[in-house]
């Protein structure tokens, strides 16, 4: 039976433990909704061409990327719904669930856009700075997802609830980084090619191939899916695990 992090904290195993069941529970729920994401994420460098050192940047190539980023954090928010929904066993259609994802897209986007550039500042001013803020700031869509937060108080409000047990959170998210990373190369790879053809023949545009829609907008989103399934299901336990400590402190 999954234990519902909402009434108590879990430890470490446990909460990797009931972040996987959740995973295999929840997929069918969340898949949908993560895959449509997936697909949207990979069309912005389809549309500006192929070759990590060959897409081209125009007014309406960066137009495309944002409206495709908003979409994306539209469907995330309706899959951190849904998968809330799993717990709870509250019924929502796919529809309801898009429509809270719509409300809560601007405040995850531009939280997605501010937790990089802070982690990266963490990251080049030291590493450990980096690691902690990449986890304490990692809940922020759960925030304005599942409680409402707004904008300004998304980041804040996932800071103060990690930063108290941000080492604890860092050992249960390195599962799931773990995951990410390994599902990022792959995604990358024909774009690594791409790259390192480029720079071999000292041609840029030469060497640029097309980018093969198949593998970006057939294969690579129907992995992710699943993968980001897998990553939302543990951070969601995780984000309750936290709120269950605050609670009871």
């Amino acid at each position: 039976m999954l234990a519902t992090p909402e009434t108590r904290q879990l430890p470490i195993g446990e909460s990797l433990e009931a972040g996987w069941r959740l995973f295999l529970k929840s997929l069918p729920a969340v898949f949908l909704p993560v895959w449509f994401a997936c697909v949207i994420n990979a069309v912005p460098d389809a549309f500006a061409g192929g070759g990590a050192l060959g897409i081209s940047i125009s007014r309406t190539t960066i137009l495309v990327t944002v409206v495709c980023w908003l979409v994306e954090s539209a469907f995330y928010g309706a899959a951190i719904q849904r998968l809330d929904d799993c717990i709870t066993g509250a019924t929502r259609s796919h529809r309801e669930a898009l429509r809270i994802g719509v409300r809560a897209a601007v405040a995850i986007l531009i939280g997605d856009l501010l937790y990089n550039l802070v982690t990266w500042i963490g990251f080049l001013l030291l590493v450990v700075p980096g690691v902690i803020l990449g986890t304490t700031l990692a809940f922020f869509a759960y925030a304005a997802v599942l409680d409402r937060k707004h904008l300004l108080d998304t980041l804040g409000y996932s800071h103060a609830l990690a930063w108290p047990q941000w080492w604890r959170s860092s050992a249960v998210l390195s599962a799931p980084a773990i995951v990410l990373l390994i599902y990022d190369v792959i995604a990358s790879w024909p774009d690594i090619m791409s790259a390192v053809r480029q720079l071999g023949s000292g041609n840029l545009s030469a060497a640029s191939a097309p980018p093969s829609l198949w593998y970006e907008l057939g294969l690579m989103p129907v992995i992710g899916a699943v993968v980001w399934c897998y990553v939302l299901a543990v951070c969601y336990v995780q984000y309750r695990n936290l709120q269950a400590h605050a609670a009871s402190h």
